[in-house]
């Protein structure tokens, strides 16, 4: 395992420090699973944010952390009221060390059924890379 992918593959919980200060309730707020792939030109970090609206999604790379965060907002309809309440998730927060070689001015993030993918891209320098032999 590279330096990179063990620092990739460490993570924090994200609190009001690490997301710019919008932490949200901490009551309801879960740590989404994720699986982290390694690929020649980077690394792909998919998340489980079922029930979060894609607006409601917020992405940021600040300080060398990858933080995530998304809200929920219940289902309820306007002619039903509540009777029984499981479902309690409110939002979602996670960060993760980003380690060197990233380039973190080219991240990609893509939102479907429940699944968000971000996809961190290797720069230039820390790519592997054959020598010519003179």
């Amino acid at each position: 395992m590279t330096k990179q992918t063990e620092s990739m593959s460490k993570h924090q919980e994200s609190d009001a420090a690490t997301t710019g200060g919008h932490a949200l309730p901490e009551e309801h707020v879960v740590t989404p699973e994720a699986d982290i792939y390694e690929t020649p030109d980077g690394y792909v970090v998919s998340l489980d944010i079922p029930g979060a609206a894609k607006h409601s999604i917020t992405v940021t790379v600040e300080k060398g952390n990858l933080n995530v965060m998304a809200s929920v907002q219940p289902v309820h309809s306007e002619q039903a009221s509540l009777v029984y309440r499981e479902i309690r998730t409110t939002g979602y927060q996670r960060a993760f060390t980003l380690g060197e070689g990233i380039d973190t001015e080219n991240i990609d993030a893509r939102y479907s059924e429940g699944v968000l993918t971000v996809k961190l891209f290797k720069s230039e320098e820390s790519k592997p890379r054959e020598i010519t032999i003179h």
